[in-house]
């Protein structure tokens, strides 16, 4: 059997798009050609290539003179006609509006360092679906578009933002491009003296755990599954050099999910009553409380605070409780080994029975299948790091 020998020429390193792609090239036993630096490989002859990128044109040249089978595993040169495998960037952008309004932030901006392709449509994903679903554009960030600005001035760029970011309401969420853009966003937050999350959410995408776990607050971030991307677009070219033909269209790998670390692990109130009551429904989840408990503490009594919940967050007092008890519920799941039953204990459900049917009636499977199903899919986008 004929060794297939395949070359990977990507603009940048990019580890986790490495992977998918050594998996699969390992599983059919191919020979790759791989070359450090990104430099154009003189005198390289083989059966596919495996290509990425978006400002070098020396590179778009060299591909362009190929005549064997060609994938491309980024979104960036859509005017070179190559079959592709990316990410959908527009439905990470709507992941991360749905993270936000899912956590009562009503106000939002989108922030990216850059602005090519990927930077517009997870953008424009994120802004569309803002809007839907709140009725409030998501001011865009763009540092690109600064006037005067210079990409690597990080003190410049430090006092553009900071300024942008004083003049929008609290609480504020923001949709961050990747896991880099999110860390430059919580420096300028930590330095003005903003609480994160209370009045500034975070949230990232890539779910880069070098960036995302080795911050002062850890940042939430979109699961951009890289490897898979990788994975596929190794075996869409093994099907064109086995001479299947590629369809015109884009082949888009989706996200998986929210990673919920410290950034977004809030629930916003643009209103200073509503905020107080939520602090104080965060603080005794445990407990045996409802709304009379909510009004005692307010000061008033349960139907004036139903009416200002109902004005001013459009939803009932109980709902916020529920909210912020499944949020919790979610949270415990996903990041500890606790047993469901101590869960709900510490969660304000009865026992483990009660969270079981309450949990599954909102989400359609048990806390078990839940915690299950979020580890398998932080495995399938993390095992870039153990490899």
């Amino acid at each position: 059997m004929k060794h297939l020998n395949v070359l990977v020429l990507m603009e940048w390193y990019d580890h986790p798009l490495r992977v998918g792609i050594g998996r699969y090239a390992a599983e059919q036993e191919w020979h790759l050609t791989v070359n450090d630096g990104c430099m154009l490989p003189k005198g390289w002859s083989g059966d596919g290539i495996l290509t990425m990128f978006a400002t070098r044109e020396d590179i778009v040249r060299y591909i362009k003179r190929q005549k064997i089978p060609r994938v491309d595993i980024g979104d960036y040169r859509t005017d070179v006609k190559l079959p592709r495998v990316c990410g959908d960037h527009k439905l990470i952008g709507k992941v991360g509006a749905d993270h936000l309004i899912e956590r009562g932030y009503r106000h939002a901006a989108y922030f990216s360092t850059e602005y090519q392709r990927p930077h517009e449509l997870r953008g424009n994903g994120f802004s569309a679906r803002f809007l839907e679903c709140t009725g409030n554009a998501a001011v865009p960030l763009v540092w690109a578009d600064a006037p005067g600005r210079e990409i690597d001035d990080r003190r410049t760029l430090n006092r553009w933002l900071r300024k942008k970011l004083d003049n929008l309401p609290k609480p504020l969420g923001i949709f961050c491009y990747c896991d880099y853009d999110a860390a430059k966003v919580e420096s300028v937050c930590l330095e003005a003296g903003c609480d994160i999350p209370g009045d500034v959410a975070i949230l990232g995408v890539d779910n880069d755990k070098l960036v995302c776990e080795n911050i002062r607050i850890p940042l939430s971030s979109v699961r951009h599954d890289r490897v898979r991307i990788g994975y596929e677009g190794a075996a869409l070219l093994h099907k064109l050099m086995s001479g299947t033909s590629a369809t015109a269209s884009a082949r888009l790998v989706p996200p998986c999910g929210v990673e919920l670390r410290a950034s977004t692990d809030a629930f916003a109130a643009d209103d200073l009553l509503a905020r107080g009551v939520i602090k104080f429904f965060r603080d005794n989840l445990g407990g045996s409380i409802g709304v009379a408990e909510a009004a005692r503490h307010a000061g008033m009594t349960s139907q004036k605070l139903e009416e200002h919940f109902n004005r001013t967050m459009g939803e009932t007092v109980y709902n916020v409780l529920t909210k912020l008890r499944f949020f919790e519920v979610k949270r415990l799941l996903t990041l500890t080994d606790m047993p469901v039953k101590e869960i709900a204990r510490q969660t304000g459900f009865c026992h483990g029975q009660h969270l079981n049917n309450a949990f599954k009636r909102l989400e359609g499977l048990t806390p078990g299948r839940y915690r299950i199903a979020e580890r398998q899919k932080t495995a399938q986008t993390s095992v870039a790091d153990i490899e």
